[in-house]
């Protein structure tokens, strides 16, 4: 039983993910109306789409500048995962460190992109 306990708590193993797409996102639809609210922060939001094993996932990428790590390139391979829960994907950046995302969506490999 401990060892079950024991191996259930490992990371999940790094694979091989394809970036398919880096779409900014337009942070202007976050107001819906006129308020007297501060406008929105000024952090850039982008949609990477990865192939990660027979899915392809968007991960929705939010950062406090307009920055994009320079390894994650539209045809590049990176290491990344898709979480234990499956609602966040991993992919690591040139420093090897891991940048989380919300899935926002998911589709059998190849069926985005047709």
């Amino acid at each position: 039983m401990l060892l079950v306990g024991l191996s259930s708590a490992q990371p999940l193993a790094y694979q091989a993910a394809t970036i398919l797409g880096i779409q900014p996102k337009d942070s202007s639809s976050r107001v819906h109306k006129t308020t007297d609210a501060p406008p929105p922060s000024s952090e850039a939001d982008y949609d990477i789409t990865v192939k990660i094993g027979d899915k392809d996932y968007v991960g929705r990428y939010r950062h406090a500048s307009d920055y994009i790590p320079s390894n994650w390139e539209v045809g590049k391979t990176v290491e990344g995962r898709v979480g234990r829960h499956k609602h966040r994907i991993y992919l690591k950046d040139l420093a090897g460190k891991e940048v989380a995302m919300p899935i926002v969506q998911r589709a059998p490999a190849n069926a985005s992109s047709k």
